[in-house]
């Protein structure tokens, strides 16, 4: 998958993408390192959301009754992604620092975190807003006298049509935005573009919009890999170096 980046610095358009975790000068245990501290990071952001929503971190009650534990009952929309997301990244970068006392790939590693972090946000938020759009003007537009059983798409398909707009739409934008601040804060010149790997850690958006159209198990079973596909952004920050940050 290529996407076209956006570059600050012209208006011209190319194809292409970085991989840190693939062009790493690290080593394996280097690696171990940053998936560890990524990991941990994303974990504690969910510990947090669970206590925020009233589940019991305790061990014993959570495994009690699985049926109604926080990883059955929760929905991962805009909320936990983004506690657990800011969780993935933070561990990624600690993981980065601790690997890398180099200060320009540490540098780099910052400017990392800032676009993940704003990659994650921005998106996910666009995306339920956009959906909750979409159910507003279903609702409003759709005829009540018609057959009960074509009401389903009397507000899912206007939902799931609005979240993809707004998932999309939420990605260049926050690449757009994050870009101009690293330009003002790290004097960066070079935009960073958009990367296929950018869209890994939306599972999560295209979880929100599938459940708009059906609450079938299978969405239910995917939305469980939410947290695990937020790794990745964690991941690239902490292998993230000057060499493969931008190329």
């Amino acid at each position: 998958m290529y996407i076209s980046p956006i570059n600050s610095n012209n208006n011209s358009t190319a194809f292409g993408h970085n991989n840190p975790w693939a062009d790493s000068p690290y080593n394996k245990k280097e690696k171990i390192t940053v998936a560890a501290t990524t990991a941990l990071g994303a974990f504690a952001g969910m510990a947090c959301h669970a206590k925020i929503k009233g589940y019991s971190l305790n061990p014993k009650r959570m495994f009690r009754n699985i049926d109604k534990s926080y990883w059955n009952k929760i929905d991962f929309d805009d909320v936990p992604v983004i506690m657990i997301g800011a969780g993935s990244c933070l561990g990624g970068l600690t993981g980065g620092y601790i690997i890398d006392k180099n200060k320009e790939n540490r540098k780099a590693k910052k400017r990392e975190a800032l676009l993940q972090i704003t990659n994650i946000s921005l998106p996910i938020i666009s995306t339920v807003q956009m959906s909750n759009l979409g159910e507003k003007i279903g609702n409003k537009y759709w005829d009540k006298k018609r057959p009960e059983n074509l009401q389903t798409y009397r507000t899912k398909l206007p939902k799931g049509l609005f979240a993809l707009t707004g998932l999309f739409g939420g990605v260049f934008a926050a690449n757009i935005i994050a870009n101009k601040i690293n330009e003002k804060i790290f004097h960066q010149g070079k935009g960073r573009p958009v990367q296929a790997s950018d869209f890994s850690a939306h599972l999560d958006d295209f979880c929100v919009t599938a459940r708009q159209v059906s609450k079938a198990k299978i969405t239910d079973y995917i939305q469980k890999l939410v947290p695990f596909a937020l790794m990745i952004a964690g991941n690239e920050i902490g292998n993230t170096t000057v060499e493969n940050a931008d190329s």
